[in-house]
Order: C-alpha cells, then structure tokens, then sequence
C-alpha cells in the first residue's frame, strides 16, 4: 500500500496527475508577471540607470515566480479539493436514493403481503363457516 503522498512529484506537493495543469497556470502566470514586471520597469518607473531598471526586472521576475507557483498550487489544489467534495456528495446521494429505493420496495412488499393476509383470513374464515368467497384475491 502506498503512503498517501506518494504520488506527489514536485517540491510544491502538487499531485502527478494535476502537473499538466499545474504547470499551464505557472507558466501563464508566470509570463503574465515577468511581462507586467518589464512593462513597469522600463515604461512606467524612472530608474537613474540600466543597471538599476534590469536589477528592478530581475527582482521582480523573482516575485512574480514566487507568487505563480504559489497561486498555481492553490488554484490546482482548490479545483481538485472541489471535485474530491463533489464526487464525495454525489456518492451520498446515491447512496441515499438507492436506501430510499430499498425502503420503498420493503414498504411496498410488506403492504402487498399485509393485503393479501387479509385476504386469506377473509377466505378462510369464510371457509370455516361454510360460506361462498367470491372476492378475488389482490391485485386482480
């Protein structure tokens, strides 16, 4: 038997068989930031020299591959934990419907053979007191 993490594969704990998607979010949000961290650096903040805009870039890049891997891991893990509660309420509900089926069928079974003891009762009791029965039995 494996230990329960045994089919996690990556220092962030993400599970094999989400890598694909994984790894689509990082490299989405991770190209998302490094643009936006150019973009900032070199349009939109005055920086006295190249040396300080490309060092500016580069820390930047560093959060923002922080930030992607973590956000990445969260949105992977939040999707699969939603479907694990979904595939987890939905076996409740069919287990549920198939105990209501059960108790349906019991109650329906225990109602038809209540009807015909009745019935039976009925034909021998008048049976015993040499009476005609004519009533036909249940269901008929």
């Amino acid at each position: 038997m494996n230990a329960p993490d045994a089919d996690r594969q990556s220092i962030w704990s993400v599970a094999s068989g989400w890598l694909p998607a994984y790894f689509a979010l990082f490299n989405a949000l991770g190209l998302l930031g490094t643009a936006f961290a150019i973009v900032r650096n070199v349009f939109w903040v005055a920086r006295p020299t190249v040396h300080d805009m490309i060092w500016e870039i580069i820390v930047g890049m560093v959060v923002v591959g922080a930030a992607a891997a973590t956000a990445s891991v969260l949105i992977v893990e939040t999707v699969k934990n939603a479907m694990i509660v979904g595939t987890y309420l939905e076996d409740m509900i069919r287990k549920r419907r198939a105990r209501q089926l059960a108790e349906a069928v019991e109650r329906g079974r225990s109602e038809s053979d209540a009807k015909w003891r009745e019935w039976n009762d009925r034909r021998l009791d008048a049976e015993a007191k040499g009476e005609p029965f004519d009533e036909p039995p249940p269901g008929l």
